[in-house]
């Protein structure tokens, strides 16, 4: 027995001497038993409540190899405990003394603070202090009760930033990330988005490309494609930044809010939009398109603004230069609101509208539409009508208030209230030449007219009426036109591009 000791006593002695003149950095602090022959293998081995240190790092283990180069292998309930609230578990551990990284298998946790990182596969370097896992790792966090899942990362225990790649996926109770790689930051608690991200939440679902989110705040702002989707609305940009918090949403270039309900869809430069309230502001370029079945209403102004009425209905707000193209409707106006409700669409500041052949003016306009056409139209103050009948001569109805209705868009009636006064120019088709027949003029109070193919082809007086019917050889000049006539056809939008172009009455 005496012998075994001797021997052992010998053996550690030399060992000791060996491995201190190579100087290695691992330390050794306590091993219950230590054994050493070069016939089974060049290393020693440690057995039992090993403790030993690399660098600042303190491990622990049941069993291990330290090897003459400088590596070392542990095995069994491997700990190291790193400053004061970093502790790394595994079943295995390798410390490549050449590189500084530890390699560790099985059953992996790291710990810091109130977050645990589980893998199989780990590697720690000592010189970055970053920690890298592969084939597949599980983060949690009890105080934000997030769970996040990726095929590898990288932790900097220094700075406290991870980086998540390939198959990234971050769940929480209030909301959910799917990302390609993602990086956040524990002591900010804010994650940042590289690649196809999309996060989504109870009433909400976002997408971008790149981006960043804090989940403190509740603030973030995504970009590249970036998509947010909340209820019935769709908003997209170059640049969202978001408060989801309050539901307020930022939006910058390529701006789009689409409204799936109402069918409608706002474009512009710039835009705001709060999703708890359906408010939608954009600016700069702005273009809203109203889909109908079979055609489009495209409508520009300065500012466009969209929010919901006390039935929840959209009503669209235009402001400044305002002008709308659709293939059997144009107009103009200062302003414009336009109702979902009841489907209303209200002209403001000396508004023109051009329906096939006829021009129609006033103070304000409004029109009822039904499935995109017009339905009724009311002309308040000044109203105004004018159709050309032949080159350069016009038929013409003035009142003060008008009520026009329409079949297929095409004006079939026209009620005049107040001040009425006619002029129309009967025509006659001969050898396939329009001729005009002579000049119809007429004073009257309240007036109602039918109208077919853009002829008027009845009138009824209504109220204190008085007119006469002239030969063209008869008829003055002075008398072709009422005061306050004109006819302006270069206003009137004929494609969807003429509507961002605007020209001085």
């Amino acid at each position: 027995m005496m012998t075994r000791l001797l021997w052992f006593s010998l053996l550690f002695t030399l060992s000791s001497l060996a491995f201190g003149q190579e100087k290695l950095k691992v330390e050794i602090l306590h091993a219950d038993e230590v054994v050493m022959d070069p016939k089974i293998s060049p290393a020693q081995r440690l057995l039992g409540n090993v403790r030993f240190k690399y660098k600042e790092a303190l491990m622990f283990c049941d069993s291990a190899y330290r090897f003459t180069d400088g590596n070392f292998i542990a095995y069994s309930r491997v700990r190291i405990v790193q400053g004061d609230s970093l502790q790394l578990f595994s079943d295995e551990l390798t410390i490549d003394n050449t590189s500084k990284v530890a390699h560790l298998k099985n059953n992996i946790r790291l710990r810091e603070n109130d977050m645990t990182l589980t893998t199989d596969l780990l590697d720690y370097d000592f010189e970055t202090d970053i920690a890298h896992y592969f084939g597949g790792g599980k983060i949690t966090s009890k105080s934000n009760n997030n769970v996040l899942t990726s095929e590898q990362g990288f932790y900097d225990t220094e700075s406290k930033f991870f980086q998540f790649r390939d198959d990234v996926k971050l769940v929480n109770p209030e909301y959910k990330i799917y990302s390609d790689t993602l990086r956040y930051s524990s002591n900010a608690e804010q994650a940042f988005f590289y690649g196809p991200t999309r996060i989504i939440s109870k009433d909400t679902e976002i997408y971008c490309e790149n981006g960043w989110y804090n989940t403190i705040s509740d603030l973030c702002q995504f970009n590249e494609n970036a998509q947010i989707t909340s209820h019935t609305t769709i908003m997209k940009g170059d640049s969202i930044f978001y408060n989801g918090r309050t539901g307020d949403g930022e939006v910058f270039r390529n701006v789009e809010i689409q409204d799936t309900t109402s069918n409608y869809l706002i474009q512009g430069d710039y835009g705001r939009h709060n999703e708890k309230e359906r408010r939608s502001l954009v600016t700069g370029h702005a273009e809203m398109i109203q889909f109908f079945d079979g055609d489009s209403l495209f409508l520009h102004a300065d500012t466009l603004l969209a929010l919901p009425d006390s039935l929840g209905k959209q009503i669209i707000h235009a402001a400044q230069h305002v002008k709308f193209f659709k293939s059997d409707l144009q107009g103009k106006a200062d302003s414009l609101t336009y109702a979902e409700n009841d489907s209303t669409l209200i002209l403001f500041g000396s508004p023109i509208i051009w329906s096939k052949s006829n021009q129609i003016s006033g103070e304000r306009i409004d029109l009822t539409l039904n499935g995109g056409k017009i339905k009724e139209m009311l002309i308040n103050k000044n109203s105004f009508i004018i159709s050309e009948a032949i080159p350069g001569k016009y038929n013409q109805i003035k009142g003060k208030r008008t009520v026009g209705y329409f079949k297929d868009n095409e004006l079939h009636r026209i009620d005049v209230f107040g001040n009425g006064q006619i002029i129309y120019f009967p025509t006659e088709q001969k050898e396939e030449q329009t001729s005009i027949s002579g000049l119809n003029r007429v004073d009257c109070s309240d007036v109602s007219l039918q109208v077919s193919d853009n002829e008027i082809v009845k009138v009824s007086l209504l109220t204190k009426p008085s007119g006469a019917l002239h030969p063209m050889s008869k008829a003055q000049e002075s008398e072709f036109t009422l005061e306050g006539f004109f006819w302006d056809t270069s206003q009137r939008p004929m494609s969807r591009e003429d509507i961002f172009f605007w020209f001085p009455n």
